[in-house]
């Protein structure tokens, strides 16, 4: 896991430099440069080692024949199956480290290379043999599922890319603009929706893309992979199983992941939060090794001194499994204390996040390596809005035609009417939506409003609508396409990294995510919360957490808005920052709000977070 950035074009290398510099905390154990100054080609890498530690992993790292230069960042679990098939092609290797197999990839395979890699990853490949302008001098890669991170800008006839936005920042070249159709998205959705960020002119490369750069600067995109589309491959597999076996199935599929995942010659734990997809990535985990392992485990503690968490199922979680378990508490004060701190390591806004930069400051102290269950509960039909959504897909089936006849029958007979009149994308926006568009209207800045093109949230949906015929499988590919690669995992990746701890979710092996997307909805949705997942590890779970209802943990995000941050808060609200981004009636009721201590809406955070990261970051209009 590492830092990468790089440049391409008439800027001077210095620019790569100061990009590199500013996330030295995504590689504290080894830096390393690469300059063809005649080219206008920068490459900068800073290293987090964990396979290969010794100097043979250094990066920028070459080609045996020098033609191309790689900078990556991640991790590619397969690469010893990969290295042998390339030695038998001829490839000789220095090294164990994976790096060098992506770099010897690319060069058998080329853009083919991509799809061969199971893991996490963002890399970039400079071909010194591109000189044309049309030849292809820059080729970078972005993992299925976006779990590592990959911006990019074009400023001053120079193309930049780096891990995280603030070393874009850094370079003095990228205007710190907001870009104020991102931000429409951002009020809704509490992050931002890639390829767009929130700076105006700066972008993230797509999960499972490719990206071309020609020497003329000219760049082109290209999809390697999609979960609906590869899911096809194991349909006619699927189609002969019923749920034992498709149990044991996903059992093989996720202990093959388990181990893969394990790999690495530095310590390695596992986060705990008490839940089924936590406790079963540390009970594959305790079978897989031989050792104990670390978990780690988070809770809040309220005004009242009361703590709100799920230490209790982490902890039985841990008892059963032997581990070497960690708890945390955080109160308001290290909340208080470390306020500016989570505003700095987020990178770009989000309301999420917390969590896992308070978690990964504690696991960074023992371990390197923390697997995660992210991504469960979006494969696994986890949220409650599935079966919702599954009962609306029934709803439509069964009246048909008649289906226009149901904005006239009265609420009181029918509560979800407005939700089953609505079309596919209209149900989507209302996920998790922190406001509607006729409210953000009456929230934003009037100036901000009147300049944009306004598009209403079911645009952002819209595209993701695909004839598959499941509505599981259907809203598996939103929550995959939006909620978990825009919130989820960018906000884990940067507040991991934060504190040079590498987060890899095992249960987005895409193996195990096609598997799973290809089962039919009679599988993932049954009497008890996700089926699917626990009839395959039911054997290793505590009997406790199998009877347990699943409830939604929560922080206490706005009893700190009005405790702890209560003073900060009122500051944040009231400052020319937040007066640039909000009505002023907007802002006067959440400031009255805030000081009367009357519990505000979870908005209110992801727009403190908003306007926190545009005074810290020195972002205008």
């Amino acid at each position: 896991m590492c830092g990468i950035a790089g440049q391409l074009g008439r800027l001077p290398p210095s620019i790569a430099a100061s990009m590199i510099d500013t996330i030295r905390h995504r590689g504290p154990d080894d830096s390393g440069m690469f300059v063809d100054e005649a080219a206008g080609v920068a490459l900068a890498h800073r290293r987090l080692s964990i396979i290969d530690v010794s100097s043979h992993g250094h990066q920028p790292m070459h080609s045996v024949d020098g033609r191309y230069t790689i900078i990556y960042n991640g991790e590619v679990y397969n690469f010893v199956e990969i290295r042998h098939e390339l030695e038998k092609l001829g490839h000789c290797f220095v090294s164990q480290s994976d790096t060098e197999i992506v770099l010897a990839a690319y060069v058998q395979w080329g853009e083919a290379s991509a799809v061969r890699l199971r893991g996490m990853f963002a890399f970039a490949i400079y071909d010194r043999e591109a000189r044309a302008a049309g030849d292809v001098a820059l080729f970078l890669a972005r993992d299925r599922f976006g779990i590592k991170p990959l911006y990019y800008a074009l400023f001053d006839s120079t193309f930049l890319f780096a891990s995280e936005m603030k070393a874009l920042l850094a370079t003095g070249v990228v205007p710190r603009r907001l870009d104020l159709e991102a931000l429409w998205s951002y009020l809704s959705l509490g992050s931002f929706p890639q390829p767009r960020t929130a700076i105006a002119g700066v972008a993230m490369l797509r999960a499972g893309h490719f990206m071309r750069v020609r020497r003329n600067l000219s760049v082109e995109t290209a999809r390697y992979w999609d979960l609906a589309d590869a899911a096809e491959g194991w349909r006619s597999e699927v189609n002969e199983l019923d749920a034992i076996s498709a149990s044991r199935r996903l059992r093989e599929l996720l202990e093959e992941a388990t181990r893969l995942h394990m790999i690495a010659d530095v310590p390695v734990g596992a986060f705990l939060s008490g839940g089924i997809d936590s406790t079963a990535v540390v009970g594959l985990m305790s079978r897989a090794s031989n050792q104990r392992i670390r978990t780690y485990s988070v809770g809040f503690e309220n005004a009242d001194n009361s703590v709100t968490d799920e230490r209790e199922w982490a902890r039985l979680a841990a008892e059963r499994f032997g581990s070497e378990h960690t708890e945390i508490v955080v109160t308001g004060a290290d909340i208080v204390r470390q306020f500016d701190d989570i505003v700095q390591a987020i990178d770009q806004p989000s309301l999420d996040g917390t969590n896992t930069f308070l978690v990964s400051k504690a696991a960074s102290d023992d371990i390197k390596v923390a697997l995660s269950g992210l991504g469960g509960d979006e494969l696994f039909a986890g949220y409650p809005h599935f079966r919702r959504l599954q009962r609306a897909a029934d709803w439509d089936r069964r009246i048909g035609r008649i289906r226009k006849l149901l904005p006239f029958v009265p609420g009181r007979l029918l509560p979800d009417r407005d939700f089953l009149v609505a079309t596919l994308p209209e149900r989507y926006s209302t996920l998790r939506n922190l406001a509607e568009d006729r409210v953000k209207r009456s929230i934003i800045n009037s100036d901000i409003a009147n300049s944009i093109a306004i598009s209403p949230t079911t645009d952002i949906y819209a595209p993701l609508v695909r004839t598959l015929g499941d509505s599981v499988a259907q809203t598996t590919y939103v929550e995959t396409e939006r909620y978990l690669v825009n919130t989820l995992l960018r906000d884990a990746d940067a507040m991991s990294m934060a504190w040079s701890l590498e987060v890899r979710p095992v249960l987005l092996d895409h193996k195990i995510a096609e598997f799973a997307f290809a089962l039919p909805t009679g599988i993932k949705l049954g009497a008890i919360n996700k089926p699917a997942l626990v009839d395959a590890v039911r054997d290793i779970l505590p009997p406790a957490l199998l009877n347990r209802k699943k409830t939604g943990f929560e922080l206490p995000l706005q009893s700190w808005l009005i405790g702890p941050l209560r003073d900060r808060a009122i500051d944040t609200f009231s400052s020319s920052q937040a007066r640039m981004l909000f009505s002023e009636s907007f802002l006067l009721s959440t400031v009255s709000d805030i000081r009367d201590r009357r519990r505000p809406s979870i908005r209110i955070w992801a727009y403190m977070m908003l306007i926190e990261w545009v005074r810290t970051q020195g972002v205008s209009v």
